[in-house]
């Protein structure tokens, strides 16, 4: 069933207001959506929205969809994923750093757009027309979000609103919980790290989508070690790097989050981008992100 989110009746945004010098934006969801799609860090990849379009229109029951940040930067897709954001998720996203990044990469004088790779924020930016620049500048860094009587809240993680640090995307959900779990909301949504999870304690609750695109299960520690996040939790497999998206359903007076993992043409997706020249990101890297969920 396609969504019925994008009918006015369905869900009204809010004037947004900067808070802290961060924009925020209230919406009111419609108790007759059954079912909230939260999917974060897009990345510039086609493959996996593809994916989650064949998803999406297998459900049988209203849903409504949110892209939590982070559009841009790491494949050549980067306007696919905007427009994609547009038609899904219009006056459902929040703004993650990538997505800012382009406007100060604008700042500089003069902007090397022309020379930017394909696979970059710029490099996003020169496929845009007006509308679609228009919207990303426009995207709130929080959303404030009300369905059934419960609150959610979505915001990237790339900043917190206590410290306004930094988050390093290393930090495991017991640390994250510290820094933005929240007992004044019901659920609140991070991306930014790529790892899935989904925590609720004395703290409130936090969840992390993970991404559509390149989970980040494994890196190497400051000594050289190789640390992989999946070994010490129960609920992911030390074999599986698939991607994963945040379902959000209500059952017996509850909020009843889930992390979703899935797949697609993550092959299909390499040859693509290894038959494209001058990107970025070297191919063994772009491989062991996709392929392995390693960051070299």
């Amino acid at each position: 069933m396609p969504s019925s989110c994008n009918a006015a009746s369905d869900s009204d945004v809010g004037a947004s207001a900067p808070t802290d010098d961060r924009l925020t934006a209230q919406i009111e969801v419609n108790p007759s959506i059954q079912r909230l799609v939260i999917v974060s860090d897009l990345h510039g990849y086609k493959e996996p929205l593809d994916a989650l379009d064949h998803w999406l229109d297998q459900q049988s029951a209203p849903y409504c969809v949110f892209v939590n940040g982070d559009i841009f930067e790491g494949g050549i897709d980067g306007r696919f994923a905007l427009e994609w954001t547009m038609r899904r998720a219009n006056g459902r996203t929040t703004r993650g750093n990538h997505d800012s990044a382009i406007f100060e990469y604008l700042k500089a004088e003069p902007p090397e757009v022309e020379r930017a790779p394909d696979d970059t924020e710029l490099g996003a930016y020169r496929e845009m027309t007006p509308d679609q620049l228009e919207f990303v500048k426009a995207l709130p860094d929080i959303l404030d979000v009300r369905w059934r009587g419960y609150s959610l809240r979505l915001m990237h993680g790339h900043f917190n609103l206590r410290t306004q640090a930094p988050t390093n995307w290393r930090l495991r959900p017991a640390e994250l919980s510290e820094v933005f779990a929240d007992r004044a909301i019901d659920l609140t949504v991070i991306g930014h790290t790529h790892y899935p999870f989904i925590s609720q304690g004395a703290a409130g609750a936090l969840a992390n989508p993970g991404t559509v695109a390149a989970p980040l299960f494994r890196y190497r520690d400051h000594s050289g070690r190789e640390i992989d996040r999946r070994v010490d939790d129960p609920n992911l497999s030390a074999n599986d790097s698939r991607p994963s998206f945040l379902t959000v359903t209500e059952a017996d007076g509850r909020l009843q989050p889930r992390i979703q993992r899935f797949d697609y043409d993550r092959q299909g997706l390499l040859r693509r981008h290894a038959a494209r020249d001058g990107l970025k990101m070297p191919l063994d890297i772009r491989h062991a992100w996709i392929m392995d969920a390693r960051a070299p």
